[in-house]
Protein backbone atom coordinates (compact mmCIF):
# COMPACT_ATOMS: atom_id res chain seq x y z
CA UNK A 1 0.00 0.00 0.00
CA UNK A 2 1.45 3.39 -1.30
CA UNK A 3 1.08 6.42 1.33
CA UNK A 4 1.29 9.85 0.62
CA UNK A 5 4.10 11.04 3.63
CA UNK A 6 3.82 14.38 1.90
CA UNK A 7 0.84 16.01 3.22
CA UNK A 8 1.08 14.51 6.62
CA UNK A 9 1.51 17.79 8.80
CA UNK A 10 2.02 17.83 13.04
CA UNK A 11 -0.18 19.03 15.85
CA UNK A 12 1.31 20.28 18.97
CA UNK A 13 -0.01 20.23 22.02
CA UNK A 14 -0.36 23.75 23.98
CA UNK A 15 2.49 22.79 26.17
CA UNK A 16 4.37 22.23 22.92
CA UNK A 17 5.98 19.44 24.54
CA UNK A 18 4.56 16.61 22.09
CA UNK A 19 2.50 16.33 19.21
CA UNK A 20 0.30 14.15 16.97
CA UNK A 21 1.17 13.65 13.49
CA UNK A 22 -2.06 13.59 11.08
CA UNK A 23 -3.78 14.24 7.22
CA UNK A 24 -6.20 16.13 6.56
CA UNK A 25 -7.94 16.30 3.75
CA UNK A 26 -10.73 19.27 2.94
CA UNK A 27 -13.72 19.22 1.55
CA UNK A 28 -14.96 21.54 -1.64
CA UNK A 29 -18.56 21.96 -0.04
CA UNK A 30 -19.58 24.22 2.62
CA UNK A 31 -20.99 22.53 5.94
CA UNK A 32 -19.47 19.27 4.93
CA UNK A 33 -19.37 16.60 7.70
CA UNK A 34 -16.03 15.82 9.42
CA UNK A 35 -15.12 11.81 9.34
CA UNK A 36 -12.46 11.34 11.87
CA UNK A 37 -11.01 7.57 11.98
CA UNK A 38 -9.83 6.49 15.50
CA UNK A 39 -6.82 3.51 14.88
CA UNK A 40 -6.44 0.71 17.18
CA UNK A 41 -4.16 -0.19 19.99
CA UNK A 42 -0.35 0.12 18.89
CA UNK A 43 -2.02 0.38 15.56
CA UNK A 44 -1.65 3.88 12.95
CA UNK A 45 -3.35 5.80 10.63
CA UNK A 46 -1.75 3.98 7.62
CA UNK A 47 -3.97 0.88 7.58
CA UNK A 48 -6.34 -0.64 5.32
CA UNK A 49 -9.56 0.40 7.00
CA UNK A 50 -8.03 4.20 7.51
CA UNK A 51 -7.39 4.74 4.01
CA UNK A 52 -9.88 2.93 2.44
CA UNK A 53 -12.09 5.02 4.41
CA UNK A 54 -10.06 8.27 3.30
CA UNK A 55 -11.00 7.37 0.24
CA UNK A 56 -14.30 6.59 0.34
CA UNK A 57 -15.22 10.21 2.14
CA UNK A 58 -12.88 11.85 -0.70
CA UNK A 59 -15.28 10.49 -3.47
CA UNK A 60 -18.56 11.49 -1.46
CA UNK A 61 -16.57 14.99 -0.56
CA UNK A 62 -16.58 14.65 3.11
CA UNK A 63 -13.80 16.29 5.29
CA UNK A 64 -11.55 13.54 6.90
CA UNK A 65 -9.17 13.38 9.31
CA UNK A 66 -6.52 10.71 10.07
CA UNK A 67 -3.98 10.47 12.97
CA UNK A 68 -1.63 8.45 15.01
CA UNK A 69 -2.00 9.25 18.57
CA UNK A 70 0.70 9.79 21.44
CA UNK A 71 3.04 7.09 21.27
CA UNK A 72 1.76 5.18 18.17
CA UNK A 73 2.90 5.50 14.65
CA UNK A 74 4.87 8.82 13.92
CA UNK A 75 3.45 10.70 16.68
CA UNK A 76 5.32 11.85 19.85
CA UNK A 77 6.34 9.47 22.59
CA UNK A 78 6.51 5.69 23.60
CA UNK A 79 3.81 3.48 23.89
CA UNK A 80 4.16 2.13 27.11
CA UNK A 81 4.06 6.16 28.64
CA UNK A 82 0.37 6.62 27.69
CA UNK A 83 -3.12 5.97 28.81
CA UNK A 84 -6.33 6.20 27.60
CA UNK A 85 -6.81 9.65 29.37
CA UNK A 86 -3.80 10.65 27.58
CA UNK A 87 -5.62 9.41 23.91
CA UNK A 88 -8.64 10.95 24.92
CA UNK A 89 -6.97 14.11 25.26
CA UNK A 90 -5.47 13.52 21.98
CA UNK A 91 -8.50 12.57 20.14
CA UNK A 92 -10.30 15.90 21.65
CA UNK A 93 -7.04 18.25 20.30
CA UNK A 94 -7.66 16.85 16.73
CA UNK A 95 -11.39 17.54 17.35
CA UNK A 96 -10.67 21.26 18.99
CA UNK A 97 -8.37 22.15 16.54
CA UNK A 98 -8.74 20.51 13.41
CA UNK A 99 -12.66 19.52 12.85
CA UNK A 100 -14.62 21.41 10.80
CA UNK A 101 -18.50 21.34 11.32
CA UNK A 102 -20.50 18.08 12.58
CA UNK A 103 -17.87 15.65 13.22
CA UNK A 104 -18.91 11.71 12.73
CA UNK A 105 -16.58 9.02 14.17
CA UNK A 106 -15.22 6.10 12.98
CA UNK A 107 -12.90 3.88 16.16
CA UNK A 108 -12.18 0.64 15.33
CA UNK A 109 -10.69 -1.38 18.78
CA UNK A 110 -9.48 1.07 21.13
CA UNK A 111 -10.58 3.44 18.77
CA UNK A 112 -13.98 2.98 19.02
CA UNK A 113 -13.40 3.29 22.94
CA UNK A 114 -12.39 6.64 22.58
CA UNK A 115 -15.07 7.50 20.27
CA UNK A 116 -17.60 6.44 22.47
CA UNK A 117 -15.58 8.38 25.66
CA UNK A 118 -15.86 11.38 23.05
CA UNK A 119 -19.04 11.16 21.77
CA UNK A 120 -19.94 11.67 25.50
CA UNK A 121 -17.88 14.62 25.70
CA UNK A 122 -19.12 16.40 22.45
CA UNK A 123 -22.41 15.69 22.48
CA UNK A 124 -23.07 18.91 19.97
CA UNK A 125 -20.16 18.31 17.99
CA UNK A 126 -20.28 14.70 17.43
CA UNK A 127 -23.67 13.86 15.17
CA UNK A 128 -22.54 9.69 14.88
CA UNK A 129 -20.52 6.72 15.72
CA UNK A 130 -19.55 4.06 13.97
CA UNK A 131 -17.58 1.22 15.56
CA UNK A 132 -15.36 -1.64 14.04
CA UNK A 133 -14.44 -4.37 16.65
CA UNK A 134 -14.74 -2.15 19.53
CA UNK A 135 -12.46 -2.84 22.66
CA UNK A 136 -14.73 -0.72 24.63
CA UNK A 137 -13.31 -1.59 28.47
CA UNK A 138 -10.80 -3.73 26.97
CA UNK A 139 -8.08 -2.73 30.00
CA UNK A 140 -10.35 -4.72 32.23
CA UNK A 141 -12.69 -6.88 30.33
CA UNK A 142 -10.19 -8.18 28.18
CA UNK A 143 -6.79 -7.77 29.65
CA UNK A 144 -6.78 -7.63 33.63
CA UNK A 145 -9.53 -10.32 33.61
CA UNK A 146 -7.86 -12.89 32.00
CA UNK A 147 -4.74 -12.32 33.91
CA UNK A 148 -3.56 -15.36 36.43
CA UNK A 149 -2.76 -13.98 39.90
CA UNK A 150 0.93 -14.75 39.14
CA UNK A 151 0.48 -12.17 35.64
CA UNK A 152 -1.30 -10.03 38.34
CA UNK A 153 1.95 -9.74 40.66
CA UNK A 154 4.14 -9.47 37.92
CA UNK A 155 2.93 -6.29 36.28
CA UNK A 156 2.49 -4.92 39.44
CA UNK A 157 6.46 -5.51 40.06
CA UNK A 158 7.42 -4.97 36.55
CA UNK A 159 5.20 -1.94 35.43
CA UNK A 160 5.19 -3.58 32.12
CA UNK A 161 3.87 -7.22 30.82
CA UNK A 162 3.88 -8.01 27.25
CA UNK A 163 0.13 -9.54 26.50
CA UNK A 164 0.38 -12.25 23.45
CA UNK A 165 -3.68 -11.94 22.75
CA UNK A 166 -4.75 -14.66 20.69
CA UNK A 167 -1.56 -15.06 19.16
CA UNK A 168 -0.13 -18.43 20.53
CA UNK A 169 3.36 -18.37 19.36
CA UNK A 170 3.54 -14.41 20.74
CA UNK A 171 5.51 -13.28 17.82
CA UNK A 172 3.87 -10.32 18.48
CA UNK A 173 2.96 -8.86 21.68
CA UNK A 174 1.49 -6.05 23.61
CA UNK A 175 3.86 -4.28 26.36
CA UNK A 176 0.89 -3.12 28.56
CA UNK A 177 1.37 -0.86 31.60
CA UNK A 178 0.20 -1.21 34.81
CA UNK A 179 -0.99 2.44 34.32
CA UNK A 180 -2.96 1.59 31.39
CA UNK A 181 -4.97 -0.97 33.65
CA UNK A 182 -5.31 1.44 36.37
CA UNK A 183 -6.58 4.54 33.81
CA UNK A 184 -8.45 2.46 32.21
CA UNK A 185 -10.69 2.55 35.37
CA UNK A 186 -12.05 5.84 35.17
CA UNK A 187 -13.08 5.22 31.83
CA UNK A 188 -15.21 1.73 32.08
CA UNK A 189 -18.42 2.16 30.13
CA UNK A 190 -20.45 -1.40 29.91
CA UNK A 191 -21.61 -1.84 33.51
CA UNK A 192 -23.94 1.45 33.48
CA UNK A 193 -25.90 3.25 30.97
CA UNK A 194 -23.79 4.98 28.12
CA UNK A 195 -24.68 8.59 28.12
CA UNK A 196 -24.61 9.16 23.65
CA UNK A 197 -27.77 9.84 21.92
CA UNK A 198 -26.37 10.16 18.60
CA UNK A 199 -27.42 7.54 15.79
CA UNK A 200 -24.48 4.53 16.15
CA UNK A 201 -23.21 1.47 13.74
CA UNK A 202 -22.35 -1.11 15.79
CA UNK A 203 -19.74 -3.52 12.88
CA UNK A 204 -18.21 -6.62 14.53
CA UNK A 205 -17.33 -9.93 13.20
CA UNK A 206 -18.19 -12.82 14.84
CA UNK A 207 -14.97 -14.44 14.29
CA UNK A 208 -13.24 -11.95 16.20
CA UNK A 209 -10.74 -13.78 18.95
CA UNK A 210 -9.20 -10.78 19.95
CA UNK A 211 -12.21 -8.97 20.95
CA UNK A 212 -15.51 -11.15 21.30
CA UNK A 213 -18.24 -9.75 18.96
CA UNK A 214 -20.53 -9.39 22.92
CA UNK A 215 -19.24 -6.76 23.65
CA UNK A 216 -20.53 -4.56 20.65
CA UNK A 217 -24.22 -6.85 21.99
CA UNK A 218 -23.54 -5.13 25.38
CA UNK A 219 -23.28 -1.66 23.81
CA UNK A 220 -25.93 -2.14 22.16
CA UNK A 221 -28.10 -2.42 25.29
CA UNK A 222 -26.04 0.43 27.42
CA UNK A 223 -26.24 3.08 25.04
CA UNK A 224 -28.71 5.80 25.90
CA UNK A 225 -29.30 6.20 22.14
CA UNK A 226 -32.70 4.80 20.24
CA UNK A 227 -30.53 4.94 17.05
CA UNK A 228 -28.21 1.86 17.25
CA UNK A 229 -27.75 -0.33 14.72
CA UNK A 230 -25.60 -3.48 15.03
CA UNK A 231 -24.03 -5.39 12.00
CA UNK A 232 -22.52 -8.53 12.83
CA UNK A 233 -20.46 -10.38 9.62
CA UNK A 234 -20.44 -14.34 10.89
CA UNK A 235 -17.27 -15.21 9.09
CA UNK A 236 -15.19 -11.56 9.60
CA UNK A 237 -11.97 -11.88 12.50
CA UNK A 238 -10.82 -8.84 14.41
CA UNK A 239 -9.16 -6.70 10.82
CA UNK A 240 -12.62 -6.23 8.87
CA UNK A 241 -10.36 -5.02 6.31
CA UNK A 242 -11.69 -7.32 3.55
CA UNK A 243 -13.24 -5.76 1.05
CA UNK A 244 -16.73 -6.93 1.84
CA UNK A 245 -16.30 -5.43 4.75
CA UNK A 246 -15.22 -2.12 3.52
CA UNK A 247 -18.57 -1.96 2.41
CA UNK A 248 -20.68 -2.77 5.49
CA UNK A 249 -18.25 0.18 6.95
CA UNK A 250 -18.94 2.68 3.78
CA UNK A 251 -22.51 1.92 4.27
CA UNK A 252 -22.53 2.58 7.50
CA UNK A 253 -21.02 5.96 7.10
CA UNK A 254 -23.55 6.98 4.80
CA UNK A 255 -26.46 5.46 7.05
CA UNK A 256 -25.44 7.13 10.19
CA UNK A 257 -25.36 10.38 8.56
CA UNK A 258 -28.62 10.34 6.84
CA UNK A 259 -30.10 9.10 10.19
CA UNK A 260 -28.72 12.46 11.74
CA UNK A 261 -30.21 14.53 9.08
CA UNK A 262 -33.53 12.96 9.28
CA UNK A 263 -33.34 13.39 13.33
CA UNK A 264 -32.61 16.73 12.93
CA UNK A 265 -35.42 17.71 10.42
CA UNK A 266 -37.39 16.33 12.79
CA UNK A 267 -36.34 18.48 15.27
CA UNK A 268 -36.35 21.47 13.12
CA UNK A 269 -40.34 20.64 12.12
CA UNK A 270 -40.93 20.10 15.87
CA UNK A 271 -39.32 23.06 17.27
CA UNK A 272 -41.63 25.01 14.23
CA UNK A 273 -44.77 23.20 15.35
CA UNK A 274 -44.16 24.33 19.40
CA UNK A 275 -43.72 27.61 18.27
CA UNK A 276 -47.12 28.28 17.09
Amino acid sequence: MLINKINMKKLYTHDKKNFLVYHKQQSSKNKAPSVIFLHGLMSNMDGTKAIATENYCREKNYNFIRFDNFGHGQSSGKFTDYTMSDWLRGLNLIIEELADGPILLVGSSMGAWLAILAAKLHPKKIIGVVTLASALDFTEKIIWNSFTEQERQTIKKEGVYDVCGSNKDCDRAYPISYNLIIDGRKHLLLDKEIDVSCPLSLIHGMRDIDVPYNISMRMAEKLKSEQVTVKLIKDADHQLSRPEDLQVLYNSIDEVLGCHVILSEQTLNQNAYDSK
